[in-house]
């Protein structure tokens, strides 16, 4: 097969950004991991499989997306798109963005954007996702709380999928314990589902993220949950499977875990009933056994134990937020010698360490603007790298 000419359709050729042109893919009807993982492929550049000619666009993402791109060009359909997720308070992170997480690159068919309500930062990295049934025993409910509400304390991120039973049981706990939380949806950031979980959907974006890959309208279908799944366990490091069907998400969601090549955890249960028997198959399979949080942490790679040793947070490792404490940090002073960039960071740095992508955040400056002056005030003898990545003060 001849690998498709993208100068077929050139006339706007460079003229679309490849954030847009990933927004644009993303999000064309009938677009699956599948379809643009074949058009990554087969073009070097995302907007080229948008200027190819559309016979050949159609044979590689089907007949939809083709109607779609004879009726308006990408730059107004990235345009639009933007623009409502504007008027939603919605964050657009593409593929070639420095906010985009590491984890979801190394997956198989990443998505080429996704929205998001709240922040993702860089910590979010260290994350477990917990899932599990939809209707839980009263075990299962405690055994998710517990293990939530630890593993947050401890500086994980916990992510599922915010459906009911085990996943609300995670997200809530950890809200309760004053940890972060991400929340990966199926269907559109515009669609309340499930209906019930308004105001929990409301708090993990005020203490985390609710994301979804879809179009902002997209309906929750029964085939979205599948790769809402794939997210959430790429998303993490290791997938706790706290009670599951022989048959279930749960199940799957491990098992796409075991493809990306992260940790697959189980909690054991009760032999008389059916609830646990997907957990009881993982574990017959190889899959680590769960009965505390830190069953967990000894199971996660040891570049991941080394940074939950030495957090990038303020909060004191293991405490509760009823128990958080601030490091007692010396104000800092004004430099003449400094640009007023490296004087605003050194202050960002007064009450302890943060990472790029918190910097990048807080002062309004580009990722690359934010490492050069990281680096300048290092060399100075200013600041300093920690083992987790983050940057300190100097004392």
């Amino acid at each position: 097969m001849s690998t498709p000419n993208p100068m077929a359709r050139s006339e706007n050729r460079y003229s679309l950004s490849e954030a847009d042109a990933w927004l644009v893919l993303q999000t064309l009807p009938g677009m699956t991991p599948e379809r643009l993982n074949r058009l990554t492929e087969s073009f070097a550049h995302p907007a080229d499989a948008l200027e190819a000619p559309l016979d050949v666009f159609a044979r590689l993402c089907g007949r939809k997306a083709r109607e779609v791109l004879e009726k308006d060009s990408p730059t107004d359909l990235a345009a639009r798109i933007r623009q409502e997720a504007s008027k939603l308070n919605t964050t657009v992170i593409t593929r070639d963005s420095a906010r985009y997480p590491e984890s979801l690159r190394e997956i198989y068919a990443p998505p080429g954007a996704f929205f998001t309500e709240g922040e993702i930062l860089e910590t979010d990295r260290l994350a477990v996702a917990i899932v599990g049934m939809r209707r839980p025993t009263d075990y299962g409910r405690r055994v998710a709380r517990q293990l939530a509400a630890d593993l947050s304390r401890k500086g994980v991120t916990i992510v599922s999928g915010m459906a009911y039973g085990v996943d609300a049981e995670a997200h809530k706990a950890t809200l309760e314990a004053g940890g972060r939380t991400i929340a990966v949806l199926g269907c559109g950031l515009t669609q309340n589902y499930p209906a019930d979980h308004k105001e929990l959907r409301q708090e993990i974006a005020a203490h985390g993220a609710v994301i979804s890959e879809f179009h902002l309208r997209a309906q929750p279908r029964k085939e979205n949950f599948p790769r809402r799944n794939r997210l959430i366990s790429g998303l993490s490091l290791a997938t706790v499977v706290v009670e599951a069907a022989q048959r279930s998400g749960a199940l799957l969601t491990a098992r796409l875990a075991l493809e990306q090549g992260r940790e697959v955890m189980a909690v054991p249960g009760s032999v008389h009933t059916r609830k646990s028997t997907g957990c009881h198959y993982l574990l017959r399979e190889g899959a680590h056994l769960v009965e505390n949080a830190d069953d967990i942490i000894n199971a996660l790679p040891e570049y991941a134990r080394n940074m939950l040793d030495n957090p990038a947070h303020i909060r004191v490792k293991g405490l509760g937020p009823e128990k958080s404490e601030v490091r007692e940090v010396p104000k800092v002073t004004r430099q003449a010698n400094l640009t007023d960039d490296e004087n605003a960071l050194l202050l960002l740095l007064e009450n302890g360490d943060s990472t790029i992508e918190a910097l990048t955040q807080k002062r309004g400056l580009p990722a690359q603007e934010v490492s050069s002056a990281l680096l300048r005030l290092e060399l100075e003898g200013l600041v300093r790298q920690t083992n987790s990545g983050a940057y300190e003060r100097v004392t």
